[in-house]
């Protein structure tokens, strides 16, 4: 008796196509590790080539390469605190740049609106100067008042010392409240003059940016040789304590070396001298003014002259604008 093969279960489509794909899911699988290769360099500089980055190293930079080592995708180091640093440190320099550019060009703006020529900007300068010069002179005139006023009691103070009589503590208090007077004013004098410097280094910027905007041609040389020199020469600053000193002993010769010592007056940070001929007397002040321990020292000379004719206050002696335009190289020795 003959026995029958066992029979075989049919294999349904769907199971077949499953098995068929196992090997390609598994090689795309494969394939799909394989690309994870990440190339990065440790804080030593030396290269490495894994499947992933160590977790300590997660802040260097990287690339991922595919299988021909071409880098697909790389993601940057993450920055330092250093870097981060610099990197604020560019934008504020940038906003900054940016401010400047914006506020020059609010400026130029401005100029163009303002002024049409070159000779308004002058007329401009010039009338903001007269203003200031304007300012001075009347101090200045304050000031030959105090002047006459403290020689009255100086005067008054030396024929007490001549007949070896005590001179009052309230004419000594007079005569300290009177050079106090007048220090301030020149010190007040000092500040117009600075106003007035800082107007003209103004306007020479605007000139010369409004000839660049207007494409105009340079000024000519001679014109600017012509000018008169600025910030005068009966200007002297300084801010240490010896240097100061020095320069306020050379001022004192320089002022000795062209008046009569006959009359002087003479105390803490101001000397008033005289030089008189024939035709007028001629007063000459240098004053030792400092607004503040932490501010410049300036010592100032001024001129004045009073004719004995004709009251006038015009200085007729040629020699006048040479004393002035002398003393501050004699006073900084140059």
């Amino acid at each position: 008796m003959s026995r029958s093969a066992p029979s075989k279960r049919p294999v349904s489509a769907r199971r077949l196509a499953i098995l068929m794909l196992m090997p390609v899911l598994g090689l795309a699988s494969w394939t799909a590790s394989a690309q994870k290769l990440y190339r990065w360099v440790d804080d030593q500089g030396e290269v490495h080539y894994t499947d992933q980055v160590p977790p300590a190293q997660a802040d260097k930079a990287r690339a991922r390469l595919s299988e021909q080592g071409i880098a697909v995708e790389t993601q940057p180091a993450v920055p330092t605190g250093e870097e981060l640093e610099r990197a604020r440190e560019l934008a504020r320099q940038k906003a900054e740049e940016e401010r400047r550019r914006a506020e020059r060009q609010a400026k130029d703006e401005r100029l163009l609106k303002l002024y049409r020529t070159v000779d308004e900007l002058e007329l401009a300068r010039d009338g903001r100067i007269a203003a200031i010069e304007a300012s001075i002179q009347a101090k200045r005139d304050d000031m030959r008042d105090e002047t006459r006023t403290l020689i009255a009691l100086y005067e008054e103070m030396r024929t007490l010392q001549k007949a070896e009589k005590p001179v009052p503590l309230d004419l000594m208090s007079r005569i300290d409240s009177s050079m106090t007077n007048i220090r301030n004013g020149y010190t007040e004098i000092v500040d117009n003059e600075a106003r007035k410097q800082s107007v003209q280094d103004e306007f020479e910027g605007d000139i010369a940016r409004f000839r660049q905007l207007r494409r105009l041609p340079a000024p000519d040389e001679s014109a600017v040789a012509a000018r008169p020199e600025r910030n005068g020469s009966t200007l002297v600053s300084c801010r240490d304590r010896e240097q100061c000193h020095a320069y306020w002993e050379r001022a004192v010769s320089y002022v000795r070396a062209h008046s009569d010592r006959d009359g002087e007056v003479l105390g803490p940070g101001l000397l008033i001298a005289f030089q008189q001929d024939e035709r007028e007397i001629r007063t000459l002040t240098i004053a030792w003014t400092q607004e503040a321990v932490d501010r410049p020292v300036w010592i100032y000379l001024d001129i004045q002259c009073r004719h004995r004719l004709t009251a006038s206050l015009i200085c007729v002696d040629p020699n006048v604008p040479r004393v002035r335009e002398g003393f501050r190289a004699a006073v900084m020795d140059e």
